[in-house]
C-alpha cells in the first residue's frame, strides 16, 4: 500500500527510503552537520529524483516537498531508530548522529563496500 501511494503522488522514494541515505550524508559530514548543509548534500545527491515537479510543491508552512521529507525521514530515524539525536541533545538546527547512527553508517558502507566488490567481480568475468 505504501509504494502505491507513493506512485500515484509521483514519489519514488518514501521517507523511510531517506534513512539510509540521510544517515550516510551525516556520517559523510563528520556525525554532525547545521539542517541546511544536510538538505543540500541530499539535495545534490538525489537531484535528478528532486527535480521532479511533486517535490518543489509546497507542503506543510510553505515548505518544498523534498525538504519536508527529509526532515520526517530524519525524524523518524530519531524516534523509531535512535539514529539521530534530538534538537535538545543535539543543538536547535543541528542534526548529529548518535553511536546507533554510528553503527548504521558503518554496516552501510561496509554494505556498499562489499556491494561494488561484487559488481566488479562480475564485470571482470
Amino acid at each position: 500500500m505504501k509504494q502505491a501511494r507513493q506512485l500515484l503522488k509521483g514519489k519514488r522514494y518514501s521517507q523511510d527510503d531517506l534513512i539510509p541515505l540521510l544517515i550516510l550524508v551525516i556520517h559523510s559530514l563528520g556525525g554532525s552537520a547545521p539542517k541546511q548543509k544536510v538538505d543540500e548534500h541530499m539535495y545534490d545527491l538525489l537531484n535528478s529524483e528532486f527535480s521532479v515537479n511533486v517535490y518543489h510543491e509546497k507542503v506543510s508552512r510553505g515548505v518544498p516537498r523534498w525538504q519536508h521529507d527529509i526532515a520526517w525521514a530524519k525524524e523518524r530515524a530519531r524516534q523509531n531508530d535512535g539514529y539521530v539525536k534530538s534538537a535538545g541533545e543535539a543543538g536547535h538546527g543541528t542534526w548529529e548522529l548518535t553511536e546507533k547512527g554510528i553503527e548504521y553508517a558503518h554496516q552501510l558502507i561496509k554494505k556498499l563496500k562489499f556491494s561494488t566488490r561484487v559488481i566488479r567481480r562480475r564485470r571482470s568475468t
